[in-house]
């Protein structure tokens, strides 16, 4: 009987540090507004920003992958790796060796692993022995690796938006081994109004505001949750945003036959294979009229674009100027108000394409301003919060420790 109790004693106390050194790692929550720019926060008041802005870190931007597009950037956060490296080269691609076409609403695709190289995030996580959940994030729908995360969620735009805050947060506090250590949530409504009515509009601004009312309910119910001292928060976009219009706009039939190509991802960049016979002829009318957009060879792509070393990236790249258009003139015929709004994809280079970046908890400096960072960068810092081995990246985690108070 006394050996017995001794017995208890003894795994109680185990049990018990077990739970208490659980609860003093701290947790790690990326959430992203789709398409907030970089100077979005100066557009309106935006006081449960201002707030993280004064206890945390916030950057001059984030700079996205080429193309500037949902998919490629999401994926590159994920991962760590520029598109040429992960695969995810657009947000429409063909694939010639599986004879497949990706594309965003396609979800057979979507959730096909095939498609997605390198480690995502949350795979690193679980081979860690740690726990992630996972709110429509690119990638997180399909079994790569073999593996899913904790917990993941089918991308359904109906889910209203606090009820996202509130899926994770549970998952964040389950009383038992499945408590997540790493979570994240995804918001779509900003990008949704830049498209429609540009970057300049009194829609954009509602939507920056809404996007603050809900940091406001997130910070709220964390607070609720006991998750605000335990839990550091990164706050990103995928991409910018810049205006466009029907008095910028670049007719490819003023160039080239339209039947000549085939199409695979759409303007601003336009990734276009041409019919056999037909590349150099294409190539060389579309690189004699070159104004106001830029034409390469797949094999020519400057090496800051980080796109040409993939067997996805097609023949040909056509990338307009910030704020032009390019398609053919039977699409820009049938649509009378085409193109309105704005749009990204661009340059990556292009401040208007920069995104936001904003980090606040246990491990951040307060009130920092620091440098542009790279999207690429993020991965190896959330493996570094997380206090877990990443995976091979093409992101330098000396780039991002300036932000943190102590290296951990």
């Amino acid at each position: 009987m006394h050996m017995k109790k001794l017995l208890l004693i003894l795994f109680l106390c185990i049990t018990g540090c077990a739970s208490a050194e659980k609860q003093s790692e701290p947790k790690l929550l990326l959430v992203s507004f789709d398409g907030f720019r970089y100077d979005y926060l100066s557009k309106t008041d935006t006081p449960n920003f201002d707030k993280l802005v004064k206890s945390g870190v916030i950057s001059d931007g984030l700079i996205p992958v080429f193309p500037s597009k949902t998919f490629p950037n999401y994926y590159a956060i994920a991962t760590g790796l520029y598109p040429e490296n992960n695969g995810f080269i657009g947000n429409n691609m063909f694939d010639s060796e599986m004879g497949l076409f990706f594309s965003m609403g396609d979800r057979e695709q979507v959730e096909n692993p095939e498609w997605y190289g390198g480690e995502p995030i949350w795979n690193t996580v679980e081979k860690n022995g740690k726990k992630a959940g996972t709110m429509f994030w690119v990638g997180s729908e399909a079994p790569i690796q073999d593996m899913r995360p904790t917990f993941w969620k089918r991308y359904d735009g109906r889910v209203p938006n606090k009820e996202r805050i509130d899926t994770v947060l549970h998952w964040m506090t389950l009383e038992s081994d499945n408590e997540i250590d790493f979570g994240t949530l995804y918001f779509s409504f900003v990008d949704s109004q830049g498209h429609r009515h540009g970057t300049e509009s009194q829609e954009v601004i509602e939507a920056i505001q809404e996007a603050d009312e809900l940091i406001g309910y997130l910070l709220e119910q964390m607070k609720k949750k006991n998750l605000l001292d335990n839990t550091n928060l990164m706050i990103v976009s995928d991409h910018g945003m810049a205006d466009v219009s029907r008095e910028r706009l670049i007719v490819l039939d003023d160039y080239i036959d339209p039947k000549d190509i085939e199409i695979i991802s759409s303007s601003p960049v336009i990734m276009m294979n041409a019919k056999p016979g037909k590349l150099d002829e294409v190539y060389s009318a579309l690189k004699a009229g070159e104004e106001h957009y830029r034409v390469y060879k797949k094999e020519n792509l400057p090496e800051r674009f980080r796109l040409k070393n993939h067997t996805r990236t097609p023949a040909l790249i056509m990338i307009a100027d910030l704020g032009y258009t390019i398609n053919t003139a039977d699409f820009i015929s049938e649509r009378e108000n085409y193109p309105s709004g704005g749009t990204h994809g661009f340059d990556n280079q292009e401040k208007e394409m920069h995104a936001l970046f904003l980090a606040s908890g246990p491990a951040f400096k307060e009130g920092l301003r620091v440098e542009e960072i790279e999207s690429i960068e993020l991965y190896e810092l959330m493996a570094y919060l997380l206090g877990i081995e990443p995976a091979s990246t093409d992101g330098n985690l000396e780039n991002s420790l300036n932000m943190l108070k102590e290296r951990l």
